[in-house]
């Protein structure tokens, strides 16, 4: 198995993509942490009251961790979205697949092999968004809610990861990386659509819609639910983003939701397999 993330990493590092996405990464981070001191000078010489520095600061979190989730899910819809087809079409999955090794297997060693990096970057992308708050806005951080937001931070781009592996056994490498893109972008559209809701009530079908949705892909709910757990849960996350124009919480997904995506990544999973195996290379 570690052979098999060793061989992930090396292909990652051979696509430009790869090269992109840490110097967009890079500069992300270096602008972020030069923005939010800035802010935090300008607090202390303007003597804001500790309590609106403390809802400041999570404004500044929902915004940040909003963008690192966005770079993570570029991440992988640029490091997935050839998994099986582009390696079919350029030869390297006959050589691989030649091995004395269960398809199912081979396929569960990829999305394994990709898990691990996906994890190791967007944990990077989280730890520097909360650090840099927590050092130079205030932010108040406990353990067990930040092990909670940082847990189901880190789901949100497997859950992508899983759709996107899929998509690779049926569809051409473009083609699966539109669609993917497409469906996440209308994920994250429909969130914000959502926020706008807390400010007057929304027309019956379009909840349908948005719960239909949240149902298809439910990354954004993940990432909502981790801002939630982040900042408190009930205390102070609804006092933080009641108020916040589209990125406001209209609701909180529920455990039975959370559930329900680890039924459905586990449903993709199985999938993945069972069409892997039964593909003609």
């Amino acid at each position: 198995m570690t052979m098999y993330i060793a061989a992930t990493f090396k292909e990652l590092t051979r696509k430009r993509v790869f090269l992109v996405t840490l110097i967009v990464t890079f500069v992300f981070l270096i602008l972020f942490v030069f923005g939010i001191r800035e802010l935090a000078g300008m607090e202390g010489q303007n003597q804001v009251s500790p309590a609106q520095r403390m809802l400041n600061s999570m404004v500044l979190i929902v915004l940040g961790l909003f963008f690192a989730q966005f770079l993570s899910a570029f991440f992988v819809l640029f490091s997935a979205m050839g998994t099986v087809t582009g390696e079919q079409e350029n030869g390297l999955l006959l050589a691989v697949a030649a091995r004395p090794i269960s398809r199912w297997k081979l396929y569960l060693a990829k999305w394994l092999g990709h898990a691990v990096w996906i994890i190791v970057y967007s944990t990077i992308l989280f730890v520097s968004v909360v650090w840099t708050i927590y050092s130079q806005a205030d932010f108040p951080v406990r353990a067990d809610e930040l092990l909670r937001g940082f847990g189901l931070f880190l789901w949100m781009p497997l859950l992508l990861l899983t759709l996107t592996m899929l998509g690779s056994v049926y569809l051409p490498m473009l083609g699966n990386g539109i669609c993917t893109a497409l469906l996440y972008g209308f994920s994250l559209f429909s969130g914000l659509v959502e926020g706008i809701t807390v400010y007057q009530s929304s027309h019956p079908a379009l909840e349908k819609i948005l719960l239909l949705t949240g149902l298809l892909l439910p990354t954004d709910s993940v990432y909502r639910r981790s801002l939630y757990e982040l900042m408190g849960g009930a205390d102070l996350a609804g006092l933080a983003l009641s108020d916040m124009g589209p990125f406001s919480m209209a609701s909180v997904p529920s455990n039975a939701f959370l559930l329900y995506t680890v039924g459905y990544s586990a449903l993709l999973l199985f999938l993945g397999c069972r069409a892997f195996s039964r593909k003609d290379l």
